[in-house]
């Protein structure tokens, strides 16, 4: 227990530490580009926290970027690099949509089964990288990345073809009917479905035997194939729930906050998810990585309609404490007490 607890305090030193040095560069940009520091920081923090819809809006941004960091996480412990959430989350939003604007069934039907169709239509698209490289060795970072591109040219595919709404002129689904859509208390219900997929996710990973053989298979492949496990079928269970978290995460983005599929509907949530773990660490530090980029995303757009900054210094904001937090996290001396293996 100290040592997970050394541990976390590492990693949150880290992310502090990251945000600071991020912080202070992007200041010193702000001063460069003839802006006011101060006031710039200002308007940053009032945007994240300085209203009570802006904490909502960052709580729901966080969302699919803590869904689709779980679904490079998972994987990745048994030693998979799942690049392909984007393309998970664009096939789990467009099966959502297909089921919700085709059926008609009670509400209380429906959204479940909207979300069972995301989950499966996520999961479905892993499968080609994971044949290829159990099969044919090949690299899953490039067969999921190119699974990416494939997912979003069949999405394009349908909400141009069987799937475009009849009076569109652009390339865009149906609306889901406002019955169909996600009920709100506070926030609507997919943010609690997603805290409670991660933090069954952390139980999972921490105290099952499947949470254990993911980190023998991902520490050392050979070793756990001489202790008798069985690696094709751990992994294969690993990287279907990771593709079914990536196309949940697409359910409910559709189905809680845009309502349709449309050209260029989803942000980068699949890509931003990678760096969300790679902050985090865990599925639970996950939740307050995503927390993080969205309160930086969501501050910056405020500062940028107040000051007049380029937009360009948004990303920064982003960008900067990640590449930060990823120098500290190379060095030795962190990298012997905050890596879990190191732990053990």
């Amino acid at each position: 227990m100290r040592i997970h607890g050394f541990q976390f305090l590492c990693n949150l030193g880290l992310v502090i530490s990251s945000l600071l040095l991020g912080t202070l560069l992007v200041a010193g940009l702000v001063e460069l580009v003839g802006g006011n520091a101060g006031t710039a920081l200002l308007a940053l923090g009032q945007g994240m926290v300085g209203s009570q819809q802006a904490i909502v809006e960052i709580i729901v941004q966080a969302t699919p970027l803590a869904l689709c960091a779980l679904a490079f996480l998972l994987p990745f412990r048994a030693g998979f690099f799942n690049i392909g959430a984007q393309g998970h989350l664009q096939l789990g939003a467009l099966a959502a949509v297909f089921i919700a604007t085709s059926i008609a069934l009670p509400v209380w039907l429906l959204i479940p089964l909207a979300l069972l169709a995301s989950a499966l239509a996520g999961a479905v698209l892993i499968v080609p990288a994971y044949w290829l490289k159990v099969r044919r060795g090949a690299s899953e970072v490039v067969t999921t990345v190119m699974l990416d591109f494939v997912a979003l040219e069949f999405t394009y595919a349908m909400i141009t073809g069987p799937l475009q709404a009849p009076d569109a002129f652009f390339a865009q689904s149906n609306l889901i009917p406002e019955q169909y859509r996600l009920p709100v208390f506070g926030v609507h219900i997919g943010v609690h479905l997603a805290i409670a997929i991660i933090v069954l996710a952390s139980w999972v990973l921490r105290r099952t035997v499947f949470g254990f053989r993911l980190e023998a298979l991902g520490g050392n492949p050979k070793a756990a194939e001489a202790l008798g496990m069985h690696i094709g079928p751990t992994l294969l269970k690993a990287v279907l729930i990771a593709g079914a978290i990536g196309g949940i995460a697409g359910g409910i983005q559709v189905m809680g906050v845009i309502f349709q599929v449309a050209e260029g509907w989803a942000k980068d949530w699949g890509f931003l998810g990678i760096l969300v773990a790679l902050m985090g660490r865990t599925p639970i530090g996950a939740i307050f990585a995503a927390l993080l980029l969205a309160g930086l995303e969501v501050g910056g757009r405020h500062m940028q309609a107040l000051t007049g900054l380029p937009s360009s210094l948004v990303y920064l904001l982003q960008a900067v404490p990640v590449l930060i937090l990823l120098v500290l996290s190379a060095t030795r001396s962190f990298r012997k007490f905050s890596t879990p293996t190191a732990s053990r």
